[in-house]
């Protein structure tokens, strides 16, 4: 899994409360998956052009939710718009209640592909180019596509039309796990790359193991989706976080006989999250994953669906991520033992970037955690600690949650778009 590589360079400054790409909305192209076929194990791709929003463009369309351990988690919520959780509703869900991998770690981006630099949120900040202090040199890891990360300097596209804004109204909770007892989920699905045909999803030697529902620990295959116990215990681990919404014929492809599920599309969405991430090194011999450097993270749903790790035999990435399809990572421990998150937006041939201001590990205590998608921007934060996951939020609530005060020392704005 793992190939050889110097240890990627990296530049943190300061310590924020939140971080905002600000208008990641512009058009382009990906390499959209049309075909796995396991008896001749290549992917077939057609090219896609997607416009600056809509359920083509990357991270407004579709997204799952990943969560890398070590890391406990005590509250998962889900929001979304009426339009997109009308949609969402129209299941049957019923509660379950709960019986109480390693990614490339990736360059810290001074400078992005897309030519623009971090705009910290005081000018003049002393960014350091160093390691965490409890950093462990791991080897640089590869990325779903199977191939080690290039920054590549693709020509930025310009936007087309002028930011639009949303209309007031209240956002709706679709989703909601929590630990406490009694423990329970409504409108989640939890999964893992870990398909068996006798279980759930399928496997084959062409391409490996399928998305496929897990066992409460996150460590072996299901017959059916159970829930998630709340602790995921080292970085070997991964689970895969999807709405409880089977894929339909509205659905896009996905990698036949696996175990597919909606994600969460629109381009104004929130995901809260309590979590903790105290320091548990890898209980195996690693074979050159990552340890101790738990994550969470965001794809394009397609990615995981058809194969989030690994190329076909012509050596050709299956799924769209090398093609610019889309991936934030909100909150990101680089190396083992890191205790500075990262969090970058990742769209080959497209704007994209991360910013080098940094988030605290939380270590023997939870914290509570959003990423919000508010047209055309994307905001990840650190919430108070009494921050409840209501039922609904007003859109007065969220514009005030994420908006930016440019006299702040703690909210940083990290351009993307104009």
């Amino acid at each position: 899994m793992a190939q050889s590589s110097s240890f990627p360079s990296r530049t943190y400054c300061s310590e924020v409360s939140a971080i905002t790409y600000h208008n990641i909305s512009q058009p382009g192209a990906y390499n959209r998956t049309s075909v796995v076929d396991p008896r001749t194990g290549i992917c077939n791709h057609e090219r896609v052009k997607y416009p600056s929003v809509g359920p083509l463009a990357p991270l407004f369309g579709q997204v799952s939710m990943h969560l890398r351990g070590p890391m406990n988690v005590s509250q998962l919520a889900v929001y979304l718009l009426p339009s997109e959780a009308h949609f969402m509703q129209k299941r049957t869900t019923v509660p379950f209640y709960n019986r109480r991998r390693a990614i490339e770690k990736r360059e810290c981006l001074d400078v992005t592909r897309n030519k623009t630099t971090p705009t910290p949120s005081k000018p003049g900040c002393p960014c350091n180019e160093d390691h965490d202090k409890n950093d462990k040199l791991d080897p640089v890891f590869e990325r779903p596509n199977g191939q080690v990360f290039v920054s590549p300097n693709p020509s930025p596209v310009k936007p087309t039309a002028p930011v639009e804004k949303r209309q007031g109204s209240n956002w709706s909770r679709v989703a909601y796990y929590t630990s406490a007892s009694p423990a329970k989920a409504t409108g989640l699905s939890f999964l893992a790359n870990l398909g068996d045909p006798a279980k759930s999803g399928t496997f084959d030697y062409a391409f490996g193991n399928s998305l496929s529902y897990v066992n409460p620990q996150g460590t072996t295959v299901a017959a059916e989706s159970l829930p998630f116990n709340g602790r995921i215990l080292t970085s070997e681990n991964e689970i895969i976080v999807f709405s409880d919404k089977a894929c339909d014929g509205n659905c896009p492809y996905w990698r036949p006989n696996a175990t597919a599920h909606y994600g969460w599309s629109g381009s104004s969405k929130a995901f809260l999250i309590e979590f903790q991430m105290d320091h548990y090194p890898n209980r195996g011999t690693d074979q050159g994953l990552l340890s101790d450097a738990p994550a969470y993270w965001f794809l394009n749903a397609a990615i995981p669906r058809v194969l989030q790790y690994g190329n076909d035999r012509n050596n050709i990435p299956c799924s769209c991520w090398s093609t610019g399809c889309g991936e934030f990572d909100a909150f990101e421990l680089l190396s083992k033992g890191a205790e500075r998150a990262k969090s970058t937006m990742h769209r080959q041939g497209n704007l994209e970037g991360g910013d080098s201001n940094y988030f605290k590990r939380p270590m023997g205590k939870t914290m509570k955690f959003a990423v919000v998608w508010h047209y055309p921007h994307i905001t990840a934060m650190v919430l108070d600690a009494r921050f409840d996951f209501s039922e609904s939020m007003t859109d007065d609530a969220i514009k005030k949650l994420v908006a930016y005060d440019p006299d702040s020392w703690t909210h940083s704005l990290f351009p993307i778009g104009n």
